[in-house]
C-alpha cells in the first residue's frame, strides 16, 4: 500500500513540474514573440529615432532567449543596411556573383490586370530577369507570386512570369515557380520551402524588382533566410545582390515603404492581422 500510494505520490509530482515547465515555456515564448513585435513596430513606427528603444529591446529579448536576441540583432542590423547603405543596381547584376548554380535569381511579381493579364512594371522585372539570367547562365530563376487577377483565377503572377521567360529563351530547366504567395513576406517564405526540399545547392540569391522594391524585398529575404535556418537548424542562404527595373514614376516615400517593410516584418513572424493594419495604414503607433 506504501509503495503505491509513494508511486502516485510520484507521478502526481511529475505531472505537476511538467504542467509548470508547459506554461513556463509557453509564458516565456509569448513574451519573446511581444518583444519581438515590439522591436519591428517600434523601428517601423520611428526608424532611427527609436534606436535606443529598439536597442533596449533587444537587451530583453536576450534575456528571454539568448538566440533569439541574436538572430533579431542580425535582422535589425540588415534592416538598416537595406534602407541606408544597401547599393541598387539598376538593368543588371554585378560580375562578381557565383556562376555556379548555387545561385538563384528571384523575380519578384507584381499585381496582375484584372483580366489576368501582365502590367508593363511586371514586364519590366522580366526583361531584368532574362538580363541577368544571361549574365548567369548557371543561375536558377525562381518567378514567385500568386493569383492577384480580379477577374481571372486561373493564372498566376509566377506562372505568367515563367511562360514570358521560356518564351524568351530562358531554359524551362532553370526555372522555378513559386505561385502561392500573395505578399513580399510570403514570397519569400514560401521561395524557401521550395529551395530547401528540392534546390540544396543553392546557398545564395539575387533580388529582382523594381527599383524602389529592392531594399524591401531584400530585406524579407534575408529576414526570412536568417530567422528559418535558426528555427530549422537548416543551411543558411542569403541576399547576396540585386538587379533593379527602374520605373518611369516612383512616387512612394520612405515613410510608406517603411510601413510596408514594417507589415512584412510583422506576418514573417506570424502576427497577420498587426501586419494588415500596417499594409491599409491603420495602425496605432506605439508611444516612444
Amino acid at each position: 500500500m506504501k509503495f503505491v500510494l509513494k508511486r502516485v505520490s510520484l507521478i502526481a509530482l511529475a505531472v505537476i513540474v511538467a504542467a509548470m515547465c508547459f506554461v513556463g515555456c509557453g509564458k516565456e515564448k509569448r513574451e519573446a514573440d511581444a518583444v519581438i513585435e515590439d522591436i519591428i513596430t517600434y523601428h517601423g513606427c520611428y526608424d532611427k529615432q527609436a534606436d535606443a528603444k529598439v536597442d533596449e529591446l533587444l537587451g530583453e529579448l536576450g534575456e528571454i532567449d539568448s538566440k533569439q536576441g541574436e538572430l533579431w540583432k542580425n535582422i535589425m542590423d540588415y534592416w538598416e543596411y537595406a534602407n541606408s547603405d544597401l547599393k541598387i543596381n539598376i538593368d543588371k547584376l554585378p560580375a562578381n556573383l557565383s556562376d555556379k548554380s548555387n545561385l538563384a535569381l528571384v523575380a519578384l511579381g507584381f499585381e496582375l490586370n484584372d483580366d489576368g493579364t501582365m502590367k508593363d512594371e511586371l514586364i519590366g522585372r522580366l526583361k531584368v530577369a532574362l538580363a541577368c539570367s544571361k549574365q548567369y547562365k548557371n543561375a536558377y530563376v525562381i518567378c514567385t507570386g500568386g493569383g492577384t487577377a480580379k477577374d481571372n483565377k486561373k493564372v498566376t503572377e509566377a506562372g505568367l512570369m515563367g511562360e514570358w521567360l521560356v518564351e524568351h529563351g530562358l531554359d524551362k530547366n532553370r526555372l522555378i515557380i513559386e505561385d502561392k504567395s500573395l505578399t513580399t513576406a510570403q514570397n519569400a517564405e514560401f521561395s524557401y520551402d521550395i529551395v530547401l526540399e528540392k534546390y540544396p545547392d543553392i546557398d545564395s540569391v539575387a533580388i529582382i524588382s523594381s527599383s524602389y522594391h529592392i531594399p524591401w524585398g531584400s530585406l524579407l529575404f534575408e529576414a526570412e533566410f536568417m530567422k528559418y535556418a535558426m528555427e530549422k537548424d537548416v543551411p543558411e542562404i542569403h541576399v547576396v545582390s540585386n538587379a533593379a527595373y527602374k520605373t518611369s514614376n516612383e512616387t512612394y516615400k520612405e515613410s510608406e515603404i517603411l510601413r510596408w517593410e514594417t507589415g512584412g516584418m510583422l506576418q514573417l513572424v506570424g502576427n497577420n492581422d498587426l501586419a494588415m493594419k500596417y499594409y491599409f495604414n491603420k495602425y496605432e503607433k506605439p508611444e516612444l
